[in-house]
């Protein structure tokens, strides 16, 4: 009996991407044997997070790079080390510092909510949020007079759940940084180039170990070597509620040291499949479409015509959730009648049966 059956918890097909609510990432064998290793003896921690750091900054090409708990957690951590600059007493007081000195500037395009808001994780790290610009336009001025001596940093948030229109351009908002002498945190938790923001200059960057990089529940900050110190730091006070085990550390390190070396061909041979599969139903228009934000991503692209179909978008994304499998598209524009299919979690065995079972509800609708 495995653990699904054991604790009578149902298996998902995952056609939505690498999401936290669903798991993130299915583990290599790489992956799971370092865990399964680091699971059987002890280890000073210290020493790890120093020599896991070394792993990564050297893969990330950064001055530094420390583990952390995942994303969110990287972004309470940064904000915290950019406010406290590592001491002691200050690290204690997180989130209540004694300073004045603790605006972190985000663009209010930028004020997503990943599973959690954005503005609760710049809060917890010490942060007092100011907003700039408005959610469909932001302009290089907004960020400038919103600066002033009680800046702490700029979080610049690179996601598809940000908003894309008429938003300042990263590397524009780096050097007004810079000219300010500000420090640049930049969530990156699911861009897949673990090169190119630190070589644009950003001086934090983060990333989530679970999704891209296809490790276990963790994730990293990459960056100045003087600010990743002070991210250490953080252990002492915030960051202890989201210490990272041994196991999770050492998958990680075993994740990011493959990364790179699997093939799009699968993926490619997933959605290609399902655009054949279903090019033929009435009412769906399918096409390859690629991703919204820019990253190297396609998928299978579902335009529902309800008046065709019997049902719209969001009503075959919610049988498809009802059903046996229990199976998952990426929804977020179900209510412009969008579906997409993603390949990157699916296994090629996945494509028969998520392609049968959306016949098979289409024909019902009919």
């Amino acid at each position: 009996m495995c653990v699904f059956d054991e604790f009578n918890v149902q298996r998902v097909i995952n056609c939505s991407g690498k999401m936290t609510y669903l798991g993130s990432s299915i583990l290599s064998d790489k992956v799971r044997k370092a865990m399964d290793e680091a699971g059987t003896s002890y280890v000073q921690m210290e020493e790890l997070m120093d020599r896991a750091g070394e792993v990564i900054a050297d893969y990330c090409r950064s001055e530094a790079a420390c583990v952390c708990a995942g994303a969110s957690a990287g972004i309470i951590i940064s904000v915290a080390a950019a406010i406290t600059g590592g001491d002691e007493r200050l690290v204690e007081e997180v989130p209540n510092v004694s300073v004045k000195r603790k605006k972190i500037i985000i663009a209010c395009a930028h004020q997503i909510d990943f599973g959690a808001p954005i503005r609760q994780m710049i809060a917890l790290g010490g942060g007092e949020m100011v907003s700039v610009g408005t959610v469909n336009r932001c302009y290089p001025w907004h960020y400038e007079k919103a600066i002033d001596a009680d800046t702490a940093a700029i979080l610049y948030v690179k996601s598809h759940h940000a908003v894309q229109t008429d938003q300042v351009a990263l590397a524009d908002v780096i050097t007004l940084a810079h000219k300010h002498q500000l420090p640049l945190i930049l969530d990156a938790a699911a861009e897949e180039d673990i090169n190119k923001y630190i070589e644009m200059g950003c001086d934090l960057v983060i990333y989530s170990g679970a999704k891209a990089l296809e490790g276990p529940t963790s994730g990293l900050i990459a960056g100045r070597k003087t600010l990743i110190q002070a991210c250490r730091k953080q252990s002492k006070g915030v960051a202890r509620a989201m210490k990272v085990g041994k196991e999770n550390i050492f998958g990680l390190l075993a994740a990011i040291k493959q990364y790179g070396s699997h093939s799009s061909a699968i993926q490619q041979q997933i959605v290609d499949a399902i655009v054949e599969e279903l090019k033929s139903v009435k009412g769906l228009t399918v096409s390859v479409a690629k991703d919204h934000a820019g990253r190297e991503i396609y998928r299978a692209k579902l335009e529902v015509d309800e008046t065709v179909c019997g049902m719209n978008a969001l009503m075959l994304d919610q049988q498809l959730r009802n059903g046996s499998p229990i199976i998952y598209t990426r929804n977020h524009n179900a209510n412009l009648g969008i579906l997409l299919l993603d390949p990157r979690p699916m296994q090629l065995s996945d494509t028969a049966i998520v392609c049968q079972r959306i016949k098979e509800i289409l024909a019902v609708g009919l």
